[in-house]
């Protein structure tokens, strides 16, 4: 008998206009994790973008510690009670046409109602040729189950052709 997936795909979003969002809505509960992978570009006219996450439309109950490294240099930050969690960064308007940054990010335990939620994400980014990748490790302050993530960018909206694939994870 072949193994069943653990990755259950629980729906994929599109930016196809003005979108300043991408929204998950109504997630159920019946899984372990969740796993968001988005593919994202900004329309802000700098170089690169902030791209965050907030889940059940809460904001101020994020903290996060950032460490990036292009090769040749290192750096880390930190944020506290922010907007929404920051997941990675992202091309914009303003770098390489036709680049989109990729994320990755891990919500633990997200159905549980009784500890607060945490997140792992991945990103890589091109900007201009000058790859760099970030991991972040981040707090939610949130003891309700998670049923509603929204990706963002910090400063306009996403690009169209932008994606983020939400995936259920069941315990093996």
């Amino acid at each position: 008998m072949a193994a069943q997936s653990t990755y259950t795909p629980i729906g994929t979003l599109t930016a196809s206009g003005s979108n300043q969002t991408l929204s998950f809505t109504n997630i159920p509960s019946t899984y372990t994790d969740l796993v968001l992978v988005c593919f994202i570009r900004s329309q802000t006219s700098g170089t690169t973008d902030s791209v965050l996450m907030q889940v059940n439309s809460t904001q101020s109950i994020y903290s996060d510690t950032t460490l990036s490294g292009n090769g040749s240099a290192a750096s880390s930050t930190r944020g506290s009670n922010t907007y929404g969690t920051f997941i990675g960064n992202c091309p914009a308007a303003g770098s390489t046409s036709g680049i989109f940054g990729s994320i990755t990010t891990h919500i633990e335990n997200y159905a549980n109602t009784t500890t607060y939620k945490t997140q792992l994400s991945k990103n890589a980014n091109d900007q201009n040729g000058s790859g760099y990748s970030q991991e972040t490790v981040g707090l939610m302050r949130l003891t309700g189950a998670i049923n509603n993530v929204t990706v963002l960018t910090a400063s306009a909206n996403i690009t169209v052709g932008s994606t983020a694939t939400l995936y259920g994870i069941t315990a093996a």
